[in-house]
């Protein structure tokens, strides 16, 4: 945790160190994952989601690995849940590379 703290202001976020750039592809319910300092995809990096439901409930939504191109599709699902969904947290988590938290909107229908 970072904290900041001025002028009668109190600020902190969680900071995660990683070597990753995550680049989420809301209007496809996608996320990409590659190393920050290289761009190379980062494939069998693990990725949980969660969703936020309309009744403000959270569960768990789906999870997987990246494919070779550093690629997972978080939203798609043989179910009707996409329509339950407001927000997603997702989890992205690498072995040598750490691991970062995105907030994303469902893909539009």
């Amino acid at each position: 945790m970072v904290e900041v703290v001025a002028a009668g202001i109190r600020e902190a976020k969680a900071y995660y160190a990683n070597d990753l750039k995550v680049q989420l592809v809301e209007n496809y319910g996608q996320v990409r994952v590659a190393h920050s300092e290289t761009g190379k995809p980062l494939p069998e990096t693990y990725v949980k989601v969660y969703a936020r439901l309309g009744n403000g409930q959270s569960r768990f939504y789906k999870d997987g690995y990246t494919d070779l191109r550093g690629r997972f599709d978080y939203a798609s699902l043989n179910t009707g849940h996409l329509d339950d969904a407001g927000d997603f947290s997702i989890l992205v988590l690498h072995d040598r590379h750490g691991a970062a938290i995105r907030e994303a909107k469902p893909p539009s229908r």
